[in-house]
């Protein structure tokens, strides 16, 4: 990204971002103080520790929320498949781990700590610009990442520390707190959770006696039983967080993140 245009807040409504995708719109003036929203992807072999944890197909890894720091860098991860031998193996492999340590399994999901080595240029620039990890889900391809900062200079830092760093990530969605709350998104859930939840429900999945089982309706959607598994298990998680602990934990709490 070096040699792009730098993000100025000074710059028209309609002006072009650069490196960023055409279809995504800078924020409006009103919503400069307000707390940013970010969705974005990266590939796989330009993302430091994306290559560390990069497993074979059906396996679909997931990080915990975090705030990036230099002493703990992204250290909970739940991965979700069936060769968790083979997965371990590779990851213990790369120069940039330190340590690999199994701390639960649910079902066909193992929750790890890594202890990191090497130092990520996008990881360093979230945390040096005070953003927070809210979702991110990868694979053998490409990492998705939604991230949440203060107000819009710090996204233009972002941006900026991007440019500088050559970090070739690719903006999908920017988007305020309060326009997710308008939209809908209130409970939280991506595009691809609501999808999964919907398509459970007008299929009578969550009916008694139940009307459809998560192998039928997986190549629907065209991922793998254990990844509907997973993502209907998270949407389901989020719609209660935001509904019944609303009140206690506030209305972006979350346990465990991706975007599935």
């Amino acid at each position: 990204m070096r040699g792009k245009d730098r993000f100025d807040l000074n710059v028209p409504e309609a002006a072009d971002w650069g490196g960023f995708d055409d279809s995504v719109k800078p924020l409006r003036r009103d919503s400069l103080s307000m707390s940013v929203i970010v969705e974005f992807t990266i590939s796989t072999d330009e993302f430091l520790f994306g290559t560390a944890l990069a497993t074979a197909e059906g396996m679909e890894l997931t990080l915990e929320r975090v705030v990036p720091t230099d002493a703990g860098v992204l250290p909970f991860l739940w991965a979700t498949g069936a060769n968790f031998e083979a997965f371990e193996r590779h990851v213990l492999e790369d120069p940039n781990v330190e340590r690999l340590t199994s701390l639960d399994r649910v079902r066909d999901s193992v929750l790890y700590r890594i202890e990191w080595n090497g130092i990520d240029d996008l990881i360093s620039g979230i945390g040096e610009t005070d953003g927070t990890i809210l979702e991110v889900r990868g694979n053998s391809d490409k990492w998705a990442f939604r991230v949440r900062f203060p107000d819009h200079n710090t996204l233009a830092n972002f941006y900026n520390y991007c440019s500088d760093n050559d970090v070739p990530m690719h903006l999908q969605r920017v988007y305020t707190l309060t326009k997710a709350f308008d939209q809908g998104h209130q409970f939280g859930l991506t595009p691809e959770q609501r999808e999964a939840l919907v398509l459970a429900v007008q299929r009578g999945y969550f009916a008694s006696p139940r009307q459809a089982t998560l192998a039928e309706l997986a190549p629907e959607l065209g991922i793998s039983q254990q990844a509907l598994s997973m993502r209907v298990r998270r949407a389901n998680e989020k719609v209660l967080r935001h509904t019944l602990l609303r009140s206690e934990e506030g209305p972006e709490s979350s346990h465990g993140v991706d975007l599935s």
